[in-house]
């Protein structure tokens, strides 16, 4: 790697330079972004490392720009960056006929609480 020698800059070169390292570093993580989100549809069964370090699983319920929101086995509801989810392989549409109550009709997700 190319060394800089940042000693010898003054501040409205190393303002300037900051701005476009900045600049930089936000092109790579949208494009890292974009790839994930490539790789997720709504319905999919994902995981990912929750607050300290507890595995929670779930299904992608919708694909925002920046997130993708989870409906976790617990009945909770995550946005998650889509470069933290690991697919399980899972969709909702392989285990529709399992997931039915005791009479026969389908189950629904409950609503999330309205803030």
């Amino acid at each position: 790697m190319r060394q800089i020698d940042i000693d010898s800059l003054d501040e409205a070169t190393l303002i300037e330079l900051n701005a476009r390292i900045v600049e930089r570093l936000q092109y790579l993580h949208h494009q890292r972004t974009t790839a994930a989100l490539q790789d997720i549809r709504v319905g999919s069964g994902v995981e990912f490392e929750g607050p300290g370090g507890a595995l929670v699983r779930g299904v992608v319920i919708r694909r925002n720009k920046k997130t993708v929101t989870v409906h976790a086995d617990d009945n909770r509801q995550w946005n998650v960056s889509p470069t933290l989810l690991k697919p399980t392989g899972v969709h909702v549409l392989d285990t529709a006929g399992q997931i039915q109550s005791d009479d026969g009709k389908v189950v629904s997700f409950p609503k999330p609480d309205r803030r």
